[in-house]
This record gives C-alpha cells, sequence and structure tokens, in this order.
C-alpha cells in the first residue's frame, strides 16, 4: 500500500507538469481611441448679474420682480405669527390669569400659521410653474448654445462644474471655460 502511494505521486507530478493542448485563442482586438479633449464650465455662473448670461439674468429678475408682492406678504404673515409668539410668552408669566387671553392668542396663532402654510405652498406652485414657462425656453436655448460651444472648439467631454458638485477633486484652471461660454452666449443673446 506504501509502494503504491510512492508510485502515485511521482505520476501525479508527471501528469501536471505535462502542458495541456494549446487551445484556440481569439485574436486580441485593440480598439483605438483618439485622444479627447476635456474642459468644464460652471452654470452657476450664469446668473451672476453682472456676469452672467443676460438674457437669463433679466427672465430670473422679471421673475423675482413679478412674485415680489406675493414674497412681501408672506413676509408680513410671518412677522404677525413672531409677534403672536411673543406676545404668548408674556403671557404664559401669568398661565392662570390669562388662561382666556392665551387661549385665544394660540388659536389665532394657529389660524395664522395655516393660512401662512396654504399661501406658501399656493405661491411655490405659481413661482415653480411661472418659472417653467419662462425659463424652459432659455435653458434649452443655453443647451444649444453649450452643444455649438463644444462642437466649434472640438471639445469631446464638457462637464458642468455646478453639477459635479465635490465629485471633481482637481482640475486645471485652463480647462474652465466659463467666461468664454458667457461671452459666446451673451454676443449672439445680447
Amino acid at each position: 500500500m506504501k509502494s503504491f502511494r510512492l508510485f502515485l505521486v511521482p505520476l501525479l507530478a508527471a501528469a501536471l507538469g505535462v502542458s495541456l493542448p494549446a487551445q484556440p485563442q481569439k485574436p486580441t482586438v485593440v480598439k483605438t481611441v483618439e485622444p479627447a479633449r476635456i474642459a468644464y464650465l460652471n452654470s452657476n455662473a450664469f446668473l451672476d448679474a453682472r456676469t452672467g448670461l443676460k438674457q437669463l439674468v433679466r427672465v430670473t429678475q422679471a421673475l423675482e420682480l413679478e412674485f415680489g408682492g406675493t414674497q412681501s406678504e408672506l413676509s408680513l404673515l410671518g412677522e404677525k405669527l413672531r409677534t403672536i409668539g411673543g406676545e404668548l410668552n408674556k403671557l404664559n408669566a401669568d398661565p392662570v390669569g390669562n388662561a382666556k387671553a392665551m387661549a385665544e392668542k394660540q388659536a389665532e396663532g394657529q389660524r395664522l400659521q395655516q393660512e401662512l402654510q396654504a399661501k406658501q405652498q399656493a405661491a411655490q406652485e405659481a413661482y415653480n410653474k411661472r418659472a417653467q414657462e419662462t425659463q424652459a425656453p432659455v435653458a434649452a436655448e443655453i443647451g444649444l448654445a453649450v452643444r455649438a460651444f463644444a462642437k466649434e472648439r472640438d471639445i469631446s467631454l464638457f462637464l458642468d462644474l455646478a453639477k459635479l458638485g465635490d465629485a471633481l477633486l482637481d482640475a486645471k484652471p485652463e480647462l474652465d471655460l466659463t467666461a468664454e461660454f458667457i461671452g459666446y452666449y451673451n454676443a449672439k443673446h445680447p
């Protein structure tokens, strides 16, 4: 039995050492890729009143002006609500003697808070709808202009730093074409 093991070990070693017949390998296809030109811009700069995209700034300012009255009304309601909160704190000093007045102020505060929330929600919905109506056509134009700008400069990959956020760790400042794009767009859309 021991001799059988001694015989088996060299046999296994020989079997493992023998090369297996070579299987036909598919030829490796190497695809060549042209070098890509990469650049980026920061679309947050588009809304800068002094140096941004004039068309977008005008539309945004008009929208803010349109909803300025609504914003003032909401601020006034918020201030009234804070005033009621201050009055409730004063009445809290003597809760027994001012129980009825406190209950009235709390009811008034709750009513005002509900009114404020309803008006805020309605204002937000109206603002979003109007923003979509006014800014969507400009955003579409900007998108087309970005593509044309990139094509004219033979840029293969054009990134928006505002959307990448912290994903972009480092980049050469020379790759930032924000100011150049803003000049390009403003020249075509005064």
